[in-house]
């Protein structure tokens, strides 16, 4: 269970859902089908679905180490990958780039924030449980390097990956995934390797991104064993009915689903770095976070009241949900925990000391 979350009184949570499992199952499992249509003529995307889903299940049983080795080779491949394919698009798709994005005349207002929302509600969920990988580190790592190791694993790819998409879906007009980066590359071979890396980059991001969180979820909440928990995810994933997500007129229901849950995961970021940073000053007492009699045993209501201060904020301005609750609900979470007695045990021991002796200083 995430400490940060513990720490401030949280009921278990997990970002990194089998909604999205699945969403990038069957865009994994649509490259595959791709690559057989064009070499072998064989059309077939429920069965390749069914076999991408059990490949992934399978890798995600042999456990955080197990997959370690396919997240070091896939790093490696797919920002190779992304790099031609920036070039290659910038060499293929140059002048209407210029003309549809570089020189279109456009707003840095609702809209744009709004879009970037949309960018940061994805990834909120991957800041929320970084706790479920950075804990596999060495002991000894210090917070800049894990924070290094971090961003470098995720901004280079996610940037080449959104400016890929950006360039190719204004220059032609596609926004099926598969059919943007496909429209990267001229020629048969190059379209085959570009269909793989499509898959390969859903086998390497589902397993750690969004395998991992809710299986120690279900490991923590139900008591179920690793295996079991990989397996039940991946069954799950295939529940959300990710072929529906993926139609044209499924964009938009899938825009409104990322900002309903941003509602949340603002919120709840917002309350996590004010108790880290603000109250707890980056020190936790980690003996008492496993404790079930100590002082963080059940749940911490001026949380759960400041993230749904945060949602209600969230809901009034949707289009920017993420950034207009953390303001709220960052600012709820600090009044209450210093006033409202209700919350004083789930203090730093110091700080719970402090205010109790602030009030017991008579009034003159």
């Amino acid at each position: 269970m995430p400490s940060d979350l513990a720490a401030a009184g949280f009921p278990v949570w997990s970002g990194p859902c089998p909604r999205w499992y699945g969403f990038q199952s069957w865009i994994g499992a649509g490259a595959l089908n791709a690559v057989s249509a064009t070499l072998l003529g064989f059309d077939n995307l429920v069965l390749y679905f069914i076999l991408f889903q059990g490949l992934q299940i399978a890798l995600s049983a042999f456990g955080f180490k197990g997959i370690k080795w396919l997240e070091n080779i896939g790093a490696v491949f797919i920002l190779a990958a992304l790099v031609y394919m920036f070039v290659s698009v910038i060499t293929r798709y140059g002048d209407e780039i210029t003309a549809n994005l570089v020189n279109l005349d456009g707003t840095w207002g609702m809209p744009f924030w709004g879009a970037t929302m949309l960018f940061l509600g994805i990834y909120a969920t991957m800041m929320l449980n970084v706790s479920d990988y950075s804990r596999e580190h060495t002991k000894g790592s210090g917070p800049g390097l894990l924070v290094t190791i971090y961003s470098m694993s995720i901004l280079p790819v996610t940037l080449f990956m959104g400016l890929i998409g950006v360039m190719v879906s204004g220059a032609t007009g596609a926004v099926d995934p598969i059919q943007v980066f496909a429209n990267a590359v001229d020629n048969t071979p190059l379209l085959v390797i570009t269909l793989l890396f499509i898959a390969f980059a859903q086998v390497t991001t589902n397993v750690l991104n969004n395998v991992v969180p809710p299986t120690y979820v279900l490991m923590d909440v139900f008591k179920l064993s690793y295996r079991t928990s990989t397996i039940l995810v991946g069954v799950l994933a295939v529940g959300t009915f990710p072929w529906l997500l993926v139609r044209d007129e499924s964009a938009a229901g899938l825009q409104i689903f990322v900002q309903t849950y941003s509602a949340f995961l603002g919120p709840i970021f917002a309350v996590m770095v004010v108790d880290y940073y603000v109250i707890r000053r980056r020190q936790l007492e980690l003996e008492k976070l496993y404790d079930p009699a100590g002082s963080y045993r059940g749940i911490n209501y001026a949380a759960l009241i400041a993230v749904a201060v945060g949602v209600l904020v969230a809901f009034s301005f949707s289009e920017v949900s993420w950034y207009a609750s953390l303001i709220p609900a960052g600012l709820a979470y600090y009044l209450l925990m210093r006033n409202w007695s209700g919350c004083r045990r789930f203090l730093p021991d110091e700080r719970r000391t402090t205010v109790e002796s602030k009030e017991e200083i008579p009034v003159g």
